[in-house]
């Protein structure tokens, strides 16, 4: 049987009866090696007939060992980047309330009047009480839980401060599990 039509059989099998499959099968020769003497020559360092590592097996060795050290390098220095970037986003509780704290005043205008120019707040793994406690005091409203379960929502969110409280509750509303309506001065959150 020709490789092509051993290729064919393959590709489609469904147009071959089982006898067909057979027949390639029984065609096809396979060299099995003598695992007893690969393992022999191999105890006995014989490079010729261990199989193909000959002198560059140290080269290998080296060289896959300056890749893992790259690689380790490559993840610890993004580990040191994630851990320590400038989103604000801290382990400590007491850096939190103190960066937050800090965004407050940087969102209050300078001159009556005047729209500040404010870079978009970015909440990492955070409950949906802290942030929403933020987005009430910047619009000034109140925010009513009808489950306190939904105070516990832990969200990855990016705030832009200069959205109205309509676009916020919009973005708000296509997370899955939270549903926020809005009563004159209420975020009412389901």
């Amino acid at each position: 049987m020709k490789k092509e039509e051993q290729i064919r059989m393959l590709l489609h099998p469904e147009r071959y009866t089982d006898e067909q499959f057979d027949q390639m099968l029984d065609e096809v020769e396979v060299p099995v090696p003598d695992a007893g003497e690969a393992w022999r020559a191999f105890r006995n360092g014989d490079k010729e007939t261990a199989g193909n590592r000959g002198s560059f097996y140290p080269v290998r060795k080296i060289a896959a060992m300056f890749i893992g050290v790259l690689m380790l390098s490559g993840i610890a220095y993004a580990a040191y980047h994630v851990a320590y970037s400038t989103t604000g986003k801290s382990s400590a509780p007491s850096q939190q309330t103190e960066i937050r704290s800090q965004r407050r005043q940087t969102a209050a205008p300078a001159v009556a009047g005047e729209e500040p120019q404010t870079a978009p707040v970015v909440y990492e793994d955070t409950e949906l009480a802290a942030i929403l406690g933020d987005v009430a005091a910047y619009y000034q409203v109140e925010v009513v839980y009808r489950q306190e379960a939904s105070r516990h929502i832990r969200l990855y969110y990016t705030w832009d401060k200069q959205a109205t409280v309509d676009d916020v509750i919009d973005t708000f509303n296509k997370f899955e599990r939270i549903h926020i309506t809005r009563d004159n001065k209420k975020l009412i959150v389901e």
